[in-house]
């Protein structure tokens, strides 16, 4: 057991700066405050230790208050994709079986349309008798204002594609989230006036780990809702940003505004993951004098897995460097059996971040190597290169799409006979969701499918390149041939 992390900060340094929203600035000991009152207004709503609580809401404040309010209350968070459809959400809202669900004014619709029934909490000031409204209830927070972490406890659960397509909940524990943070400090190191700008969604694993990691550090989170490449650019050239973490997506956005001026002299660190960076985006950073540290990253490992920093960078443009300290990583042949250095294999991973498991699912053995999916290699350095993410995986803007969910999908609409679906080289997406259909009618238009896909699927899994041909192209084994449906799509781009 330890104290909550928030509040032992606030004794710590209760005058450091925490958190930045927008305008607001909040220190150590205001930020508790906050979160006291959070925590007692949650606990005045019938959340107690043990509940499963989903959390619906976008990069706010509200949201980091919730997030360090769960760890004092010793409740468990599902936190979910505000971009997804009430079907998709459903699903997961009942996986995860939440008892209640915070949301704000924006997601509230998404909400209501759910056909579970978590208690839904609103934290904006909204008058609906089906929901509860956070901010009008008059609490005492002097019992909330510290509590105690349990390490060994279920802290998180955050849905992700997993090894197996359908989307899965990695339990993740706050002690897994504490030995990240530790690993990633002796990696990149931690300096007093460091200044994280985290423009990665809480609900991601990404954001979740830089709130949580920099409340360990004492450090500053300041936090944007979404990624504005002009307002992000504004800040890092006149606030003393000293670290970002970002998708290839992002960095490419903010190349094209800093063109060949080199990064503000502050930033000192590029956090560089959620997908595989293009060897011509690596370039160019590098030449501009950005300070890229890339990272290999997992939602069941509660983050950063290995990370090459900015000079390792230099030397080996595409490598993910060195698993960080106390996690173990195997490259393996289809026996188990160690592959040699430059030999791809599947890559497998042991350590303390692991998860304890996927929800619903037995828990991983201690001492288990966990099997990623991916496809890399290491070389004679030990360094570790990620050749293919969870092969069929499609990685857009940092999002993780798997083409499977999408083909049950199209196949539901009565024209479509097949469909593949793949991932199609983009230069500012690093992929598109790209789909080849076969259809029982060729009168139907392609565009009255999408319209369709559009009531079923997030936004960014809709494809973007559309084909249809007589038949899909398949392996001698008679599987689809991904590589050769690909090829099609992307001859429509060029």
């Amino acid at each position: 057991m330890m104290p909550d992390w928030l509040s032992a900060q606030a004794m710590a340094r209760p005058d450091g700066v925490a958190l930045i929203v927008g305008e607001t600035m909040l220190t150590y000991r205001a930020l508790n405050e906050q979160t006291a009152q959070f925590a007692a207004r949650l606990f005045a709503c019938g959340v107690s230790r043990g509940d499963m609580v989903g959390i619906l809401l976008p990069n706010r404040l509200e949201t980091a208050l919730a997030i360090h309010a769960a760890a004092r209350l010793g409740v468990t968070l599902a936190l979910f994709n505000t971009r997804l459809t009430p079907v998709e959400l459903d699903m997961q809202v009942r996986s995860a079986q939440c008892r209640f669900l915070l949301c704000d004014r924006d997601t509230l619709p998404t909400a209501l349309a759910l056909p579970s029934a978590p208690r839904l909490l609103c934290v904006d000031p909204v008058d609906d008798p089906r929901l509860t409204p956070l901010d009008r209830l008059t609490v005492d927070p002097a019992a909330f204002r510290e509590g105690i972490i349990d390490p060994d406890a279920p802290f998180a659960i955050i849905f992700t594609s997993g090894t197996t397509g359908s989307p899965k909940g990695a339990v993740l524990t706050c002690g897994a989230f504490f030995a990240s943070a530790m690993a990633s400090a002796y990696r990149i190191g931690v300096l007093p006036d460091d200044r994280w700008l985290c423009v990665l969604p809480l609900y991601h694993v990404g954001g979740l780990s830089i709130l949580l990691r920099s409340c360990l550090y004492g450090t500053v989170v300041d936090l944007w809702q979404r990624f504005d490449a002009a307002a992000i650019a504004r800040r890092m050239t006149t606030a003393p940003v000293t670290l970002i973490s970002l998708v290839p997506t992002m960095l490419h956005r903010l190349l094209d505004l800093f063109g060949d001026e080199p990064p503000p002299p502050r930033l000192r660190l590029v956090l560089l993951g959620g997908a595989a960076a293009p060897p011509d985006l690596l370039e160019r950073a590098l030449r501009a004098g950005w300070p890229l540290a890339t990272t290999y990253g997992l939602t069941e490992a509660a983050s950063q897995v290995a990370t090459a920093l900015p000079e390792q960078v230099r030397r080996k443009p595409g490598s993910v460097g060195r698993p960080l300290l106390f996690t173990s990583v195997r490259v393996v042949d289809e026996a188990g059996h160690d592959q040699p250095p430059g030999v791809y294999g599947d890559i497998l991973i042991r350590g303390p971040t692991l998860m304890r498991g996927y929800l619903g699912e037995p828990p991983l053995d201690a001492d288990a190597w966990f099997a990623t999916g991916d496809v890399g290699y290491l070389d004679v350095d030990g360094d570790l290169w990620v050749v293919q993410r969870r092969s069929d995986l499609i990685i857009s803007g940092g999002e993780n799409i798997y083409p499977a969910e999408i083909e049950q999908v199209l196949r539901q609409h009565p024209a479509v006979a097949d469909v593949a679906v793949v991932g199609v080289p983009s230069p500012e997406w690093g992929q598109q969701v790209g789909a080849l259909f076969v259809l029982r009618d060729p009168t139907v238009d392609v565009r009255e499918i999408l319209a369709f896909s559009r009531t079923r699927l997030a936004g960014y899994k809709q494809p973007r390149i559309v084909r249809v041909v007589d038949e899909l192209p398949r392996t001698a084994s008679g599987k689809i041939h991904r590589a050769a449906v690909a090829e099609l799509l992307e001859g429509m781009i060029h």
